[in-house]
């Protein structure tokens, strides 16, 4: 007993005991491997329900247009998991510039369904809005798996567009891919408002990021959206699935939606607040024009007062500012139309006064080399040629917009002396 109990047995016992207990957790291991790329797909219980979730709009920028998921609820098999194609990796350090360049890229998260609505309405405060689509088990469970390959991590990653490519399209994509031509939506005709003022309705609360919305977008956001183009907008695409028909297993003509409901309701204000930019520009245009005036009178009495050298400066710090701005944004536009991969910010006509030529007019200013201002007369040419454009419907325009061009020819006609100002 003592010689079973030396030292040295005791250690050859602790190293058998932890190399068998190693060689079990192994064996297991691979049979658990063995059996997860092997074991068949789970199978939908008689009880499961396929709904689509509608996240009302919230306050931060990323959930200003709502949002779209698929819930596949089964207590039989003990599931209740969201399918969110609008997950992105704000972490990522390339993120800002992946995003001007438009080559960000989203992908399908499939996680817990309470957790996500305890997120959406507990924190975000916002409405959740559940549609449970009359599919029977056969079609539940071909899109159940459909999720299931496209959650994978070799496709669950796309490109994101903001109109044609986003968490909301990306819903009816995968029912339309699972089942082709079975959905009619043909009973939902929309809003009937182009792209344009269908997004500028989300923005009453964000009017500077409204602005530059509006600002960066071309001609293409101005056409009316038809069909599968609604569903770029989460409140449109619920709209047009209680539209919806689709034909059941006995050929009959059912509602897509078998029952709907509002499952979280938390009180959340929203404020409409003024069109700051417009004031802004508004004020600016006024005190400018108030400047010239009193130079004007400076000019014919040849009075040389603290006021009339006040105003010779505000003109030229209105003028720098209107400039700078109109230059800098010019150059976003140039970016975005011309070098990125935005589909929506090409033939934007802003770029007729919103131009990167402006920085010169501010360069002349700032270094006083008449030479430069001799752009003028482009930029005169370039902002009646807008409000032409304009005036027959090629682009819909803010008002802020309206009151920047007015300034822009107003200072061009100074400058070549059009009118003795």
């Amino acid at each position: 007993m003592n010689y079973f109990l030396s030292e040295k047995n005791i250690y050859k016992i602790i190293f058998v005991f932890i190399f068998a207990i190693t060689i079990i957790f192994t064996v297991k291991a691979q049979d658990r491997g063995l059996h997860n790329s092997s074991s068949p797909k789970t199978t939908l219980s008689n009880s499961s329900v396929i709904s689509m979730i509608t996240v009302y709009p919230g306050s931060q920028i990323y959930s200003l247009f709502g949002h779209s998921a698929f819930r596949i609820y089964d207590p039989g098999n003990g599931l209740d998991q969201m399918y969110n194609y609008g997950t992105f990796n704000f972490t990522d350090g390339f993120f800002v510039l992946k995003f001007i360049e438009g080559k960000l890229d989203y992908y399908l998260d499939i996680g817990s369904f309470q957790r996500a609505f305890r997120f959406y309405s507990d924190f975000e405060k916002r409405k959740i809005y559940e549609q449970v689509l009359d599919f029977d088990l056969e079609k539940r469970q071909a899109l159940f798996d459909f999720l299931e390959k496209n959650g994978e991590p070799e496709n669950r990653v796309y490109r994101y567009d903001f109109i044609w490519d986003n968490c909301s399209t990306r819903i009816a994509d995968a029912i339309d891919k699972t089942f082709p031509d079975l959905v009619d939506y043909s009973a939902y005709k929309g809003s009937e408002e182009s792209f344009r003022k269908m997004i500028m309705a989300y923005l009453d609360e964000k009017p500077f990021t409204n602005f530059g919305i509006q600002l960066v977008f071309g001609k293409v956001t101005d056409r009316t959206p038809v069909g599968h183009e609604l569903f770029f907008l989460p409140i449109y695409m619920k709209e047009a699935f209680s539209a919806a028909v689709i034909k059941n297993s006995r050929n009959e003509t059912v509602p897509l939606v078998l029952k709907e409901s509002m499952i979280a309701s938390p009180e959340r204000s929203y404020n409409k607040k003024s069109d700051y930019p417009f004031f802004i520009f508004l004020s600016i245009l006024m005190i400018y024009l108030v400047s010239v005036v009193l130079q004007h009178w400076k000019n014919r009495s040849s009075n040389n007062s603290v006021v009339f050298r006040l105003s010779s400066k505000m003109s030229t710090l209105c003028e720098s500012i209107v400039f700078l701005f109109t230059g800098i944004m010019g150059l976003l536009i140039t970016y975005l139309w011309f070098f990125s991969y935005h589909t929506v910010t090409v033939f934007n006509f802003n770029y007729l006064w919103c131009t990167p030529l402006n920085l010169i007019l501010f360069a002349g200013i700032v270094l006083k080399k008449k030479k430069y201002l001799l752009l003028s007369n482009l930029t005169l040419v370039m902002c009646v040629t807008y409000l032409v454009c304009i005036a027959v419907g090629e682009q819909y325009p803010l008002p802020a917009s309206f009151l920047v061009v007015i300034f822009l020819i107003i200072a061009a006609l100074r400058k070549f002396k059009v009118f003795t100002l």
